[in-house]
């Protein structure tokens, strides 16, 4: 049995189809959704509450998903084989299929991480094996346990954004692999959290990009934390994190604009 954790946000039709997919798998899966429709904690704090619910559970592997994203039958057993002969792998990811075009792969793994998220993607027949990851998508994630609790939980302040990354980069510096599953597929609908009508929102996902560039590169965190901080910031992501926070104050603004309108 493996936990199949979904964060789900107000589209039933999505978390019955993502469940239905689950349910046709061909190893057990045992399902738990935290619903954050009425009292919204945010993608990452419903993840990290699913994996404290499995925290001392006798289970070996983890996964999480989201409620747009349908995994093929197969798709889960692949994963367990693969971790099962891969011991250093702590995360896992699958292809990720287009909604309209099943030979069609929107995400098979990932290249820059800031300050927004590139991925693989191409024809099918392009990717033919596995393949060491700098980080995985966070649509589809399998974890080690075991990692799991080496490391801990994902990082409560990215909210929406970089959560993946950010996991899949701490992993990597305690020694832990992250890997593309070639045989592993399932269609990524995309929806749930991507839309950036909301200004709030928005607002949200840019703190997520500027905490994400303070941690990992511009050493901000670390000098305010340790002793001997870096004092390096390298010019090219000061100018990015200083775009962040422009664009951040803009949406302020329209935000405190629309406010007095209304």
């Amino acid at each position: 049995m493996i936990p199949a954790i979904i964060p789900y946000y107000k589209n039933k039709s999505q978390l019955d189809k993502c469940i239905s997919h689950l349910k046709a798998q061909t190893t057990s899966v045992e399902i738990y959704v935290r619903d954050n429709s009425e009292d919204n904690i945010h993608f990452t704090a419903a993840v990290n509450e699913g994996l404290k619910h499995y925290w001392n559970h006798e289970c070996k592997y983890l996964m999480i998903l989201n409620q747009d994203m349908y995994l093929e039958s197969t798709a889960v057993e692949e994963m367990i084989k693969f971790m099962d002969t891969h011991s250093k792998c702590g995360i896992g990811t699958p292809l990720q299929l287009h909604p309209k075009n099943r030979d069609y792969v929107i995400c098979a793994g990932s290249y820059e991480a800031f300050p927004f998220g590139k991925h693989q993607h191409g024809e099918l027949s392009n990717f033919s094996d596995d393949s060491k990851l700098y980080w995985g998508n966070g649509a589809c994630m399998i974890f080690r346990k075991e990692m799991v609790q080496e490391i801990g939980l994902l990082d409560k302040n990215l909210v929406f954004l970089g959560s993946d990354s950010d996991y899949c980069f701490t992993a990597r510096s305690r020694g832990w692999e992250v890997w593309r599953i070639f045989q592993a597929r399932g269609v990524h609908e995309h929806g749930a959290s991507g839309a950036v009508s909301d200004l709030n929102i928005g607002i949200q996902k840019l703190n997520d990009m500027i905490y994400f560039g303070e941690k990992w590169l511009t050493g901000d965190l670390y000098k305010k934390l340790a002793y001997d901080g870096n004092d390096i910031t390298p010019r090219k992501i000061a100018e990015v994190m200083n775009r962040l926070e422009n664009s951040k104050m803009d949406k302020l603004i329209r935000a405190k604009k629309e406010l007095e309108v209304g």
